[in-house]
């Protein structure tokens, strides 16, 4: 872990993680589309690829060294990122409620229900594992 922090390389790394993140996203949406219009297969087959970009984006991370290298202290830094993001999502969905976009309100209150599950998970195993 962190062969390329502080290396020539580092930005490279940094940039493909970025990239390597967009391309699970889109490779998701554009199998859910797929799935949307029928093609099942073509599905399947994208969600592979969205998940060897998440193994790319992981490698990336493990070598510009974005994680602690201690499980729980990255599952703490985690879980404050969760309670924000739950609060931050949850004020997106009012924003889009006074803007009548309902689309991005329901997207916003499920993705905030969501943050605020992670959150309950990764404290329930910081207290298993008294950390």
């Amino acid at each position: 872990m962190g062969d390329t922090e502080g290396t020539d390389v580092q930005r490279s790394i940094k940039q493909t993680f970025k990239g390597e993140t967009k391309e699970a996203g889109l490779y998701t949406a554009i199998a859910r589309q797929a799935q949307r219009q029928g093609y099942g297969e073509i599905a399947e087959i994208l969600k592979v690829l969205a998940k060897e970009e998440i193994e790319h984006a992981a490698t990336c991370a493990e070598l510009n060294n974005m994680i602690a290298g201690d499980c729980f202290q990255d599952i703490r830094q985690m879980l404050e990122g969760e309670i924000f993001a739950n609060k931050s999502k949850r004020e997106d969905a009012l924003h889009s409620e006074e803007l009548k976009v309902h689309s991005a309100r329901e997207f916003f209150n499920s993705a905030s229900k969501d943050k605020g599950r992670y959150a309950r998970i990764l404290e329930g195993i910081l207290k298993k594992y008294n950390k």
